[in-house]
């Protein structure tokens, strides 16, 4: 028997060599509808014909359009950010400020941070206003337009910015901060919202100005920073910077899947929600281990009311 397998193997191998050696042909597939135009929530059939190993497909509808397969950046959207922060304990008020910088080098030392340009943006966001000397409630910036901020192809930074000063006694001395939550993100023009960084995501890293009896501390539960004074009487000033984000950042689109090696080539139904004019993409694809060919078929579907 092994004799055998021996033989059939060997009898085999030119042929798996030659398959091995061939590349890709092109796809020979053809995608066709009976119509142009439907209505919404009309199914409408894509009859496909020829043959391709793998298809995806791309409605034309916001997130799934061909031509921005390959998109990470959008000039057109809009830079939002939400804050939530809580003061505790102490007395001194406007300790913590906020700050941004388009040309910090990643050095963080205090040498860096002092080499990079910082604007003051605390008037943009709103911090916690507890004034009391205890828990201070959690506050909730409501969402806030820094298109304004970025500089084209240019990555952006952001910094929290703590500051104590002298005191008779730690009841008198700066606050503890808490940071609940950083949401950076952006909002395309067709409503996507593209996530760049959360409070836990961001990396933030702490630089100690003056007094290295305090620090900003980092943890991956709520709240995600912290700013404790440890009841120093001495002056301190002690930064958070966060690491560089692209501020244009979004996802590109996606296909979906809708054919490969496995299944047999079939019409495939898809009905829009909504009117308009969509420009549908399949793509199919032939590959090996030697490469891919892919032939892009696009039609043009009316949807209306």
């Amino acid at each position: 028997m092994n004799k055998l397998k021996y033989i059939l193997g060997v009898l085999l191998l030119p042929v798996m060599v030659a398959c091995q050696k061939s590349e890709p042909e092109k796809p020979t597939f053809n995608v066709n509808t009976a119509k142009q135009e439907y209505k919404v929530g009309e199914i409408v059939t894509f009859s496909i014909s020829g043959y391709a190993d793998l298809i995806s497909f791309y409605s034309g509808e916001p997130g799934k359009e061909y031509r921005f397969k390959d998109r990470i950046e959008s000039e057109d959207s809009k830079l939002k950010l939400r804050i939530s922060t809580q003061a505790l304990y102490g007395s001194q008020t406007n300790n913590l400020t906020f700050w941004y910088s388009t040309n910090f080098n990643d050095t963080y030392t205090v040498e860096g941070l002092k080499a990079a340009t910082w604007k003051e943006i605390t008037n943009r966001v709103k911090l916690s206003t507890y004034t009391g000397g205890s828990v201070g409630p959690i506050e909730q910036d409501s969402e806030v337009d820094i298109s304004d901020l970025p500089v084209s192809n240019t990555p952006i930074y952001f910094a929290f910015k703590y500051e104590g000063w002298e005191s008779a006694t730690a009841a008198l001395g700066g606050k503890t901060w808490r940071i609940h939550g950083f949401d950076l993100y952006n909002i395309a023009t067709d409503g996507r919202r593209t996530d760049i960084a959360t409070a836990k995501s961001p990396q933030w890293i702490a630089i100690d100005v003056v007094n290295p009896v305090n620090k900003w501390t980092f943890q991956n539960v709520a709240p995600f920073m912290i700013f404790a004074p440890n009841s120093t009487l001495l002056p301190s000033e002690d930064w958070a910077v966060s690491r560089a984000f692209l501020p244009n950042a979004t996802k590109p689109d996606v296909g979906v899947g809708i054919k490969d090696y496995l299944k047999p080539m079939r019409d495939y139904k898809y009905t829009f929600t909504k009117e308009g004019k969509y420009t549908v993409t399949f793509v199919g694809k032939n590959v090996n281990n030697l490469g891919e060919e892919a032939v892009v078929k696009t039609l043009t579907i009316v949807v209306t009311k």
